[in-house]
């Protein structure tokens, strides 16, 4: 009787295992996210406090005139910022998907296996 329990619990394990690696896969590709958005949120946050520290420094319509053109400047090189961060989060979110879908193809295919032994241990 113990060894029908062990073997019923055993393959509950092999039933479960694509259920762990999803779970796996979902924090580290959580944890790759947080990453992303934190180093994004940096970028942007030392951006902001750099042009508020040199907003702070004008004191006359020159030094107006040098910030304006800076941030004309800054207003470009930020259009391409943008476009590169979008460009990471859509590489990011495609690689989770390809990873998804290889382990939904894996489980897949071992599903009758795991199912057929399972049956015979029941």
């Amino acid at each position: 009787m113990a060894d029908n329990f062990e073997k019923f619990f055993e393959q509950t394990k092999t039933l479960g295992a694509p259920v762990v690696k999803a779970n796996k896969l979902a924090v580290a590709s959580l944890e790759k996210l947080v990453a992303l958005q934190l180093s994004t949120l940096q970028s942007y946050t030392d951006l902001t406090i750099a042009r508020l520290k040199a907003a702070a420094e004008v004191t006359d319509l020159k030094s107006l005139q040098a910030f304006a053109a800076d941030q004309v400047e800054l207003a470009k090189s930020l259009g391409q910022k943008l476009m590169d961060d979008a460009k990471a989060y859509a590489d990011l979110g495609a690689g989770v998907k390809a990873e998804f879908d290889k382990l939904a193809e894996e489980a897949a295919a071992e599903l009758p296996k795991s199912v057929q032994s399972f049956s015979k241990a029941a």
